[in-house]
């Protein structure tokens, strides 16, 4: 346990629930994780508060496409443990079969919004591939355990490009927009991670366990002094993005990444730059505002900030990590 991060993980974990969160959008999972992953360390009610969040949404909100982005590896472990309907599981289930497939066994996750309808996010590795397992292991469905992994793979596979692994690929181009996003980086080695331990003597993994290293390289080669990473991956003329340490820190800490030798080093730099970008109030500062998938690379280079649930959710789920708690979808 690291000094310190019980309280900071009760401070993160107590603003986060200023969020009004139910309708889902990206980036909302990794709040809700985040807050159910330190409930076992430092912020014990934070799994109350998932439970009640999550208990509004299915009896009030109604149902749609946004349902395919509902904390599925949570809302899986909670239906196990008998803390929510199995209804809630259905619901997340009959959205994500519900959306088109763009290519092989992968959704575009927004198809009712113009900007999303034709493509896939990076993000998407940690939102989809992790909740399918979940649900797979909680149904004793090993095929959808197996299709999660695959999903991660085939998304990854169309996202790489020069220098790491783009945000966006665009079905109607046929092609990523070539900008290897940090942030997207992030997201995804966590959601790759969390998919393997869910898929632990089920599904054939070892695509991605090289992958997982080899995400986590990319990162390792590419940051900072400050322990931190510029928006765009091996731009050391660009500012920093403060969320992409929560996400390394939470993913080299990872009960999955124990064999990967992360160096010591890096993973101290980013445990001093996460901590720096939580401010009084346990807001995680220097996190990039929404960025929408383009194809013009000043638009990742030029980013704006502001506080967000995908910065709430990355830090606690470090601190969850530097804490010693286990990771959300196998607690």
């Amino acid at each position: 346990m690291i000094p310190g991060a019980e309280e900071l993980a009760a401070k993160v974990g107590e603003r986060t629930e200023r969020w009004p969160l139910a309708f889902w959008y990206w980036g909302d999972a990794i709040a809700v994780d985040g807050l159910l992953a330190v409930a076992a360390a430092g912020f014990p009610r934070g799994r109350d508060h998932v439970t009640a969040l999550l208990e509004r949404w299915l009896g009030t909100i109604p149902v749609g496409y946004h349902d395919a982005l509902a904390p599925g590896a949570t809302i899986a472990r909670l239906v196990g443990e008998g803390a929510l309907p199995e209804a809630a599981l259905q619901r997340f289930l009959d959205a994500e079969a519900s959306l088109p497939l763009l290519f092989d066994e992968v959704p575009a996750l927004e198809p009712h919004l113009p900007r999303f309808r034709f493509g896939v996010c990076i993000d998407a590795v940690y939102h989809l591939p992790p909740a399918l397992a979940a649900a797979g292991r909680a149904r004793g469905n090993d095929a959808l355990v197996s299709r999660a992994v695959r999903m991660a793979g085939q998304i990854m596979a169309r996202l790489r490009c020069d220098g790491g692994w783009a945000q966006w690929y665009d079905a109607a181009r046929g092609r990523n927009n070539g900008v290897p996003w940090s942030r997207g980086v992030g997201w995804a080695a966590l959601g790759i991670l969390d998919t393997l331990t869910l898929a632990e003597g089920v599904a054939e993994t070892a695509h991605l366990k090289s992958l997982a290293a080899e995400l986590l390289q990319r990162l390792v080669d590419t940051q900072d002094q400050g322990g931190h990473w510029g928006p765009v991956l091996g731009r050391e003329d660009l500012p920093a993005e403060s969320s992409v340490a929560a996400f390394f820190l939470a993913s080299a800490l990872h009960p999955e990444a124990a064999n990967l030798a992360v160096p010591r080093g890096s993973i101290e730099a980013a445990t001093t730059a996460v901590r720096e970008s939580l401010d009084d109030e346990g807001v995680c500062q220097g996190v990039s505002a929404d960025v929408f998938p383009d194809w013009d690379p000043t638009t990742y280079e030029r980013f704006s900030t502001e506080p967000s649930p995908w910065g709430q959710g990355a830090a606690l789920r470090a601190l969850a990590a530097l804490a010693g708690a286990r990771p959300t979808p196998s607690a």
